[in-house]
């Protein structure tokens, strides 16, 4: 059951549910995230493997995904990773890629990505149709999915 209306501040995140529902592999979507040279580390996406990784914070060691841990820890911090050509659907997607999954609201998209503005990115994440993957949070939190990576 959707939220009853989304504003600039309502946080989203990638539903990773949907891709399995929609038969579309979300694997493939984090390693085209990657930069050239972690690419080059990862050719098949489906054959990285899990890593440790460690909490910055509390110290707590966690298995993560070797895809989205290259993306946290080195892709999101190169500044071609969301350059003035990266088309906004795959802004979006790389900015929480990059935030591990922890919801941002199309206002910090916005500060970001530096594309459109807060309210253009709600009404194309609130149309769905583009970017149908990415949820409010508030809508993954009602049945109980936390699908994020920590750190």
């Amino acid at each position: 059951m959707p939220i009853a209306r989304p504003d600039i501040h309502t946080p989203f995140l990638i539903d990773l549910s949907w891709f399995e529902k929609n038969s579309r592999d979300f694997r493939e979507e984090m390693q085209a995230a990657l930069c050239e040279e972690c690419r080059a580390r990862y050719p098949d996406p489906m054959q990285a493997r899990a890593v440790d990784r460690v909490h910055p914070t509390t110290g707590e060691v966690a298995q993560v995904d070797a895809l989205w841990e290259s993306i946290i820890d080195h892709c999101a911090h190169r500044a071609d990773y969301l350059s003035p050509t990266t088309p906004l659907t795959a802004a979006i997607l790389r900015a929480l890629l990059g935030n591990g999954n922890q919801p941002l609201s199309s206002e910090q998209l916005y500060q970001r990505i530096k594309k459109n503005s807060a309210e253009g990115i709600l009404r194309m994440l609130s149309k769905g149709t583009d970017i149908e993957f990415v949820v409010p949070a508030e809508e993954k939190k009602r049945v109980g999915d936390a699908e994020c990576v920590s750190g």
